[in-house]
């Protein structure tokens, strides 16, 4: 006997491959990893690079998003970090990171751009970054995958913290994109 597809099953379908004509919110849940950081030190005439092969830095991430107009929208981003394999006297965790920060994306381009204001805000001490990305959505327009590479300048903070040229850190994201 042929069985036909329930009508549930069809408006299932449907939903998912339908595009919102206006998204009004997204939600993203991911993960990133460092692949470099590089650290200056002028003073002492000396300089470091960690590279993901010498240190592993993943981080879980969650974002909610509002979109303001159909192509931007502005994003609170927190991140969680860990060293997978910390050195010597470190801990594990790297600590808490919450991004404030605006996604455009323009609507005939397979890419978007990002700019947000990284906040370090525990453990000690606290870091306000600058971070610049470039990513792109890649699925139906309901539920997309993401991929982001994002580039992080310090802009200053607590006791000993680094100034804009002082540090450069490249990273890589990837996740899941509800646009609801």
């Amino acid at each position: 006997m042929l069985k036909l597809p329930t009508l549930g099953a069809a408006f299932a379908v449907a939903a998912l491959a339908a595009a919102p004509a206006h998204a009004q919110f997204k939600i993203r849940l991911g993960a990133e990893t460092q692949i470099l950081d590089h650290v200056n030190n002028p003073p002492a005439n000396a300089s470091s690079t960690t590279w993901l092969t010498d240190q592993w830095r993943p981080s879980v991430v969650g974002m909610l998003g509002f979109y303001v107009l159909p192509s931007l929208s502005i994003d609170g981003e927190l991140a969680e970090a860990f060293r997978v394999n910390p050195g010597p006297n470190q801990d594990s965790r790297i600590g808490t990171t919450f991004r404030l920060g605006a996604t455009f994306e323009p609507p005939v381009l397979p890419f978007y751009l990002r700019a947000a204001v990284p906040l370090h805000l525990e453990p000690s001490p606290f870091v306000a970054s600058m971070r610049a990305a470039i990513g792109t959505l890649i699925g139906p327009p309901v539920a997309k995958l993401y991929l982001e590479l994002a580039a992080d300048f310090p802009l200053g903070g607590g006791t000993n913290a680094p100034d804009f040229f002082s540090q450069q850190t490249i990273s890589v994201g990837a996740g899941l994109q509800l646009n609801l």
